[in-house]
């Protein structure tokens, strides 16, 4: 695992060595990469942080789902415990300081900004007919703690964070179907909405509700997955919310591609890339998985098929720093891949699963 991790350091993050002559960094603010490793047969993890300047790895066990990298380490939720946790590049696993489940709490979700300097969280409290949701924000370290919405009760319905705005002024969110999510191929939203940070107002995004399909929003942009007239395909809706761009790409018209999300916005908002997949005989032994990338030119509002398809599914995790390729994961296979934009080159670069970069430039 050490050459396997090393190697990919190296291939897609010298520019994070220091230049020599600068000054020792801490060992504490080290940029690492961190990775998640399952055992294939008890289902049991580990976090494995590498430091990108000395080559070490720190290995953390865990038993937990959802993880997020965060500047301090990786946030996750331990299903035994009923407890949001933080594992440390050190070894250490706390008690997240600030967010936690309530006594009456079915099911706890965060999402960070950007520049991981605030963060939001939902807590769905009560039955399954009569759930509400409280939405909260704070700073990073937990100070300004603010109540933004409470939402409820539903039957079955559940508010969820999606991300922050570009402006940091409002949050996204998305009424989500209460456990659907979780199952499907890819995420899926039923009503993206805002909410004002500020006044705690709530406004439905341009042609929101939309399908149960995927959606994206990141660097002033909101692309929404939308089933075409014959539900064979999707036409992809691509909002400038900043600038009143609404535009229209049209579907690819891939035959039997019927499924499709995790669109992933690259941070100088000229790109983006999402999968589409067709699964046949779903959940049986026989099941057969065909997945495909597509790149979208969000200048001139264009979008193509990116490398081949594959036999399993992909994730779109990052892009790398100078936006030349897309780093990849899969939820049915361990491993990391990365594609490139230009040639559509498929390459595995890791045995584990890539989950994020903790210190400058993550």
């Amino acid at each position: 695992m050490r050459k396997t991790l090393a190697l990919l350091a190296m291939s897609m993050l010298l520019w994070a060595m220091p230049a020599q002559g600068q000054p020792e960094v801490p060992t504490l603010l080290h940029p690492r990469q961190v990775y998640l490793e399952r055992d294939p047969n008890t289902g049991a993890g580990s976090l494995i942080f590498l430091d990108l300047l000395t080559g070490d790895e720190q290995t953390v066990r865990i038993a937990g789902e959802r993880f997020t990298v965060t500047p301090d380490g990786v946030m996750f939720y331990a299903p035994g415990e009923n407890r949001v946790k933080v594992a440390m590049p050190d070894g250490r696993i706390t008690n997240h300081p600030f967010i936690q489940p309530g006594p009456n709490t079915r099911r706890i979700d965060w999402v960070l900004d950007q520049d991981a300097l605030h963060i939001a969280w939902t807590r769905t409290e009560g039955l399954p007919g009569t759930m509400t949701t409280v939405t909260q924000v704070a700073n990073f370290d937990g100070s300004d703690v603010r109540e933004v919405l409470v939402d409820g009760p539903h039957d079955g319905i559940r508010a969820m964070p999606v991300a922050f705005s570009h402006d940091q002024r409002s949050l996204y969110m998305d009424f989500q179907p209460d456990s659907v999510g979780d199952y499907t191929t890819f995420r899926q939203y039923a009503g993206l909405f805002a909410v004002d940070l500020d006044s705690g107002a709530t406004q439905l995004l341009p042609g929101e509700p939309g399908c149960f399909c995927g959606a994206g929003l990141g660097s002033g942009w909101f692309l929404r997955l939308m089933l075409t007239s014959d539900s064979l395909s999707f036409d992809l809706a691509a909002r400038q919310l900043d600038q009143g761009i609404d535009a229209t790409v049209p579907s690819l018209r891939l035959a039997d591609f019927t499924q499709g999300g995790d669109i992933l916005i690259s941070a100088d908002g000229t790109r983006a890339v999402y999968a589409l997949a067709q699964i046949r005989g779903f959940g049986t032994p026989g099941q057969i998985v065909q997945a495909v990338l597509v790149l979208v030119d969000l200048q001139a509002l264009t979008q193509r098929v990116l490398g081949r398809d594959v036999d399993f599914l992909l994730h779109p995790v990052a892009w790398t720093e100078d936006n030349s390729a897309v780093i990849l994961t899969s939820p049915s296979q361990p491993g990391t891949w990365k594609i490139d934009i230009e040639g559509g080159d498929l390459s595995q670069i890791a045995s584990a699963t890539y989950l994020g970069r903790i210190g400058a430039g993550s």
